[in-house]
């Protein structure tokens, strides 16, 4: 009695499917090899699209403008008195406050699509807490490039990073629910004395309690969200490449 041939239980891929599987193959080596610098332009992008609508508002653009802010409105509120202003003419870079917003021309119940005008400038279509977000990513990322896979973090201290962001957040959403406590925060006032000035304690502008506490807590979130992410991600896409070179040299 003769036995029937084997079939083989992994034919081999011809074809278009061959053609499809090494083509998303060396996608995936692409992504292996270039991740870090792919982190880091989106990253920048983000930073530098968030000034470029000022800038295409200042030179009379406002159709492409105003597309860069609904861009970049899904993640951020974008309210004028927790913005930057570039290109008035009063300065290259300045902050106002929610009364001054108004003055110049603001609705107190629309105050997100408020842009700005010629003489006060125009807004970044990131709000200050954002900025600092995208700036400590991108200089988080330069650091960790020229240290060469350092700093590293661990979850524990990565938490600490991002901890101070999430009690400002939430302790402003709880605020503006009715209490108002971090608008006055009559608890610094009192932890300090009174040292400081009264637009310090109650004030968005550059300088003021508010812009420090944003600015801070989104820079330091930044550097800490780069610094835990990047060495996982070398980790796992190193892994990637070598697996995907050895099996370029077998076959």
């Amino acid at each position: 009695m003769t036995s029937s041939p084997q079939r083989n239980p992994n034919p081999p891929i011809t074809g278009w499917r061959r053609s499809l599987v090494m083509g998303l193959q060396k996608l995936v080596y692409w992504l292996a090899r270039y991740w870090y610098f792919l982190f880091m332009a989106a990253a920048s992008i983000f930073l530098l699209l968030g000034f470029l609508a000022p800038a295409l508002l200042a030179e009379g653009y406002e159709a492409a403008g105003t597309a860069v802010y609904r861009f970049l409105a899904p993640h951020n509120h974008q309210l004028p008195e927790r913005s930057y202003f570039l290109f008035g003419e009063s300065g290259f870079i300045r902050t106002y406050s929610l009364e001054q917003v108004i003055a110049f021309g603001a609705d107190p119940q629309q105050a997100q699509a408020f842009t700005g005008n010629a003489h006060m400038g125009y807004k970044t279509a990131l709000n200050h807490r954002m900025v600092a977000i995208f700036m400590g990513m991108v200089i988080g990322g330069l650091v960790w490039g020229w240290r060469r896979g350092r700093p590293s973090l661990s979850l524990f201290v990565f938490i600490l990073f991002t901890l101070p962001l999430l009690l400002d957040g939430f302790s402003h959403i709880i605020s503006e629910q009715g209490s108002g406590f971090r608008e006055s925060n009559d608890w610094l006032v009192v932890l300090t004395g009174g040292m400081g000035t009264a637009v310090f304690y109650t004030g968005t502008t550059a300088g003021t309690l508010n812009w420090w506490l944003r600015t801070l807590t989104g820079l330091l979130f930044g550097l800490g969200l780069v610094w835990f992410s990047f060495p996982r991600f070398a980790s796992y896409f190193g892994g990637v490449k070598k697996q995907l070179e050895k099996k370029r040299l077998r076959d």
